[in-house]
């Protein structure tokens, strides 16, 4: 069977989303399921199987989302009811839509840039810091039992 002219095919529209806290690297999978539930608990099942929602990529604090060409303002709507995914809190902050992925993967440059990431010593314990634009750090500290996240700002870094 032949393929179909493009001009029968089914138009496509990608959003770029942002991942918060941007430690969480959701495989796609996982992801996906958690979307696809968001989407059927706010627009039913009729309205989701017109969609199509995929996640298509993801990377940690960055995920890539597929649906049909007139949907994607839905799949924004049901995107801001994400907030847990595999037991850990989770927000999907959607950041652009375009038709083509090659087109996100190079605004992905800008949200990796947003962020730094450093490894530290902070009161005698390795943790991880994250540093955004505006003075905001994120310390994770990893420990036996876990990690703990602690919040402040560049004027508290100075003691480090």
């Amino acid at each position: 069977m032949r393929p179909r002219p493009p001009s029968l095919r089914v138009k496509k529209r990608y959003v770029l989303t942002e991942i918060v806290p941007p430690w969480i690297s959701p495989d796609v999978r996982s992801l996906s399921t958690t979307v696809h539930e968001a989407i059927t608990s706010l627009w039913g099942d009729a309205s989701t199987a017109l969609m199509q929602p995929a996640v298509v990529y993801a990377e940690p604090g960055i995920a890539i989302l597929r649906c049909r060409r007139g949907t994607e303002r839905n799949l924004i709507t049901a995107l801001s009811t994400v907030v847990m995914e595999n037991e850990q809190p989770i927000a999907l902050h959607p950041q652009a839509t375009s038709g083509t992925i090659l087109s996100l993967k190079k605004r992905c440059e800008y949200l990796r840039q947003k962020i730094r990431v450093e490894n530290i010593v902070w009161r005698g314990k390795n943790c991880t810091a994250y540093r955004f634009r505006g003075h905001k750090v994120d310390l994770l500290e990893r420990g036996i039992k876990g990690q703990n996240v602690i919040f402040f700002t560049d004027d508290d870094c100075e003691e480090m």
